[in-house]
């Protein structure tokens, strides 16, 4: 028997999408829904192979999963989201190739909802693990000539290194060996990502089946029909990169990297450095230009502070870039700072502190460190107006008289004073520091370049 979950919040094709499945499936089903904090109006479907579950206060997909999974009363389980449709025989189809440590998902077609009917040109069988931006693991598809070479391949049971979170299979035993989903996420996001992890670091095997399929409707610029929190999903975003770099999961048998070894996905370490525009100090990704840094370079064989603060590590090129300065001049120590836990390089005179730059207990182990040191500031987080403002405020004390304070890219919002985008930069926020601290003044150290330059008009020294 296969138990299907549907997660299903404001969901306009939910009684399509149970339709379809109860008309396609061939052998013993049950269809649990798992209404999250919603109730369709008129109630739909009165089919006894069908379940609804309802959550009076939104609970989220994963958690929404579990509960279904808790109570299901089949050997499977496949979760599916509330706008797919199904191919005839899809259960037993499924079945017939799963092995207990399989997790399986049907080949995907993008699903025309007006015909109700797959998009046979939106084909995906492959997917992989991208980490292109060296911040955010994601379900990725293969493009133009690796796409091809992927889909090319002939079996019709075949590994793939990802797959997208709307529709996969496993038996319910194998589901509750891995620890169910992972609700630390959170209940939206990077669940192909946790799915494929999960199958392949705990021993087992994530597959694609072209024996069958499901289309899955992508909702595109019509967007979601409930609000999505960018501090919820950028929660869940960061959590999956600390579980999985970091090999944290401890249901794992191999590590992350042997994932990387076996697919050998695009994007990645060995595969991004040939791109035009990825600039790199010391084999670690630096995310400033290469003029900038030959500013910081003057500047601080210049003015020889004891301590940097760098508000935004990102991937802790540019801390070791100073680093390595430092080493030069013979003094001198990093003190970087960033909300992410990421994996970055090591160096004696880095000092790491994970956590908002903003935040009180932040606030006072920078205090504590810096105290009776010459220090130097620079802004390169959040470069939204209020954050900087915010950065402004604290930071602007520890600086010492004589020393600089570095905002970050204001050049590539100056480039757009005519816009909201710059109305919510660093510009405006420097230029209200400047009118309300006198003892801050702009330099014009930052004039001896061109325009390639992203720190123009950023840096202030204190008087």
């Amino acid at each position: 028997m296969l138990s299907v979950i549907i997660p299903a919040r404001n969901e306009i094709y939910l009684e399509k999408t149970i339709n379809d499945i109860l008309s396609n499936a061939e052998g013993e089903i049950e269809i649990i829904v798992e209404l999250d904090g919603y109730v369709p109006d008129p109630q739909i479907i009165t089919d006894k192979r069908v379940t609804f579950i309802y959550h009076k206060e939104n609970i989220g997909q994963r958690q929404c999963v579990n509960h279904g999974v808790s109570i299901a009363k089949g050997k499977y389980i496949m979760k599916l989201d509330a706008h797919c449709s199904v191919d005839k025989g899809f259960d037993v189809k499924l079945e017939v190739d799963c092995e207990p440590n399989w997790t399986v998902v049907p080949r995907m077609y993008n699903l025309d909802v007006e015909r109700w009917k797959p998009k046979l040109h939106k084909l995906t069988d492959y997917m992989f693990i991208s980490n292109a931006v060296g911040k955010v693991l994601r379900a990725e598809y293969y493009t133009g000539n690796e796409y091809r070479r992927q889909h090319a391949k002939l079996d019709l049971i075949d590994d793939t290194m990802c797959c997208m979170g709307p529709g996969w299979f496993m038996h319910k035993d194998r589901f509750l060996e891995l620890g169910g989903m992972d609700e630390k996420h959170g209940g939206w996001g990077q669940m192909g990502v946790e799915v494929a992890c999960k199958a392949w670091l705990s021993g087992g095997a994530l597959k694609v089946n072209k024996k069958t399929w499901f289309a899955h409707y992508f909702r595109g610029g019509v967007g979601f029909p409930y609000h999505l929190s960018g501090k919820a999903v950028e929660g869940a975003r960061a959590y999956s990169r600390d579980l999985w770099l970091k090999n944290k999961w401890e249901k794992a048998t191999r590590k992350f990297e042997w994932m990387i070894e076996k697919f050998n996905p695009p994007t990645w370490e060995k595969n991004v450095k040939d791109i035009p525009g990825v600039m790199y100090w010391a084999n670690t990704r630096v995310t400033k230009y290469p003029s900038d840094l030959v500013m910081y370079e003057q500047v601080l064989f210049n003015k020889k502070p004891d301590i940097l603060i760098e508000c935004g590590t990102d991937l802790g090129g540019s801390a070791l870039f100073f680093a390595h300065i430092f080493d030069i001049i013979g003094k001198g120590e990093v003190i970087t700072i960033d909300k992410n836990d990421l994996p970055r390089p090591k160096h004696s005179r880095i000092r790491q502190i994970v956590g908002r730059t903003t935040a009180t207990d932040t606030l006072m182990k920078v205090g504590e460190m810096v105290k009776g040191k010459v220090v130097m500031v620079v802004l390169d987080s959040d470069h939204t107006r209020v954050h900087v403002k915010r950065e402004l405020h604290f930071y602007s004390p520890m600086v010492s008289v004589g020393q600089y304070l570095v905002v970050e890219d204001i050049h590539s919002w100056w480039l757009s004073r005519s816009t909201r985008v710059y109305e919510d930069g660093p510009g405006p926020a420097v230029e209200w520091f400047l009118n309300t601290h006198k003892n801050f003044i702009r330099t014009e150290v930052d004039k001896q370049f061109g325009d390639p330059i992203m720190t123009r008009d950023g840096w202030l020294i204190r008087q």
